[in-house]
């Protein structure tokens, strides 16, 4: 396969993914009945006030977390740094059809104003791999008791099973990949699939650096491993949180193992389905499901969980855009005062 070809195949992927999301999206809407939806959301109240600062506090977890991927001798990044770093990525992730990856660019070149660009890319790599796993692995524990105890089909039981080997495989060859010191021999060849041999070269020479300082981080911090997973799991824990807040506001009931099921199985489907852009759609489904079959509660419900959670990803995606802007509109003018400074030098 020529790569034109492959350039034709992801800029095609790119346009009918979101377009399948928002017919999906639609159809669920219409099923669920958007009279419905909004009486749910309203009738949530002022528990959305509370919904999207639980959200708030997970990032913070998440920003603490981020620290323990920098290596021993790199500088200190203030807090504040990661927080605005985490939110102006996940903007990013949001809002543009590339996976969750291309969110993982921009936190890379909003740290190089602080370590070199190997030392972001690491951080930013380990951040992600743990995040992921820590996620990943709570979702697919919960489940599995879950489905234990739950009377679905065996032929379900047994897609759960085959997708989390999948998955499973996945985590453990791209540990295994920057464990060895083969990450940029094997991104440079990923790249290159797409976009030719230049920027596999491009790829594998500036990042060759990054190898080693994977291997060594691996090695040598297994504590600072250990407390990055540690606080990715307290922000996880915030899924839960919110999705008990909504059972009590919304249906009076105080269940937190109804509300650990809804964020056990919807973890799960969201690391399973992490190919569609922002999960239009496939959100909204999953959850719908989640309500209908496995906790008892109808479709519609389901549907309006997924729009406080839209209305959560949307809030947040502004935040971190606004964030980002605002940092922009700041280096310009201090460029601009640096080269004002730097004339006024020279003309003296």
């Amino acid at each position: 396969m020529s790569q034109e070809t492959n350039k034709r195949s992801s800029r095609i992927f790119h346009v009918l993914a979101p377009l399948a999301g928002v017919v999906l999206f639609s159809y669920l809407i219409y099923k669920a009945g958007a009279r419905e939806l909004w009486e749910g959301v309203v009738h949530f109240g002022f528990g959305i006030v509370l919904f999207l600062a639980l959200e708030g506090v997970g990032d913070v977890m998440r920003a603490i977390a981020t620290r323990y991927c920098f290596s021993p001798d790199s500088p200190k990044v203030p807090l504040v740094s990661l927080l605005y770093m985490r939110c102006t990525g996940a903007a990013y992730n949001f809002i543009t059809p590339t996976s969750g990856f291309g969110g993982e660019v921009v936190k890379v070149m909003l740290l190089e104003k602080h370590v070199s660009r190997s030392e972001a890319a690491r951080v930013v790599i380990i951040d992600k791999f743990t995040y992921g796993i820590v996620q990943f692995g709570m979702a697919f524990l919960g489940s599995a008791v879950v489905l234990f105890w739950t009377p679905l089909d065996l032929g379900l039981k047994l897609t759960f099973w085959a997708a989390s080997a999948a998955m499973w495989g996945g985590f453990i060859g791209f540990l295994v990949v920057q464990r060895q010191g083969w990450f940029s021999g094997f991104l440079g060849r990923a790249v290159g699939v797409v976009a030719g041999r230049q920027a596999r070269e491009w790829v594998e020479t500036n990042l060759a650096e990054l190898d080693g300082r994977l291997r060594s981080h691996y090695e040598k911090q297994g504590k600072d491993l250990i407390l990055a997973m540690f606080w990715h799991a307290l922000a996880c824990m915030m899924g839960i949180v919110q999705a008990g807040l909504f059972l009590w506001f919304v249906f009076g009931v105080n269940d937190w193992t109804k509300a650990s099921a809804i964020w056990f199985f919807g973890s799960w489907f969201d690391c399973i389905i992490f190919m569609v852009p922002a999960g239009l759609g496939t959100q909204e489904l999953t959850r719908a499901l989640i309500f209908e079959r496995a906790i008892g509660f109808t479709f519609s419900e389901g549907v309006a969980f997924s729009m406080i959670l839209r209305i959560n990803q949307i809030f947040w995606t502004a935040v971190g855009l606004g964030t980002y802007a605002l940092e922009m509109a700041l280096s310009r003018r201090r460029l601009g005062s640096a080269l004002v400074k730097t004339e006024s030098d020279a003309a003296l």
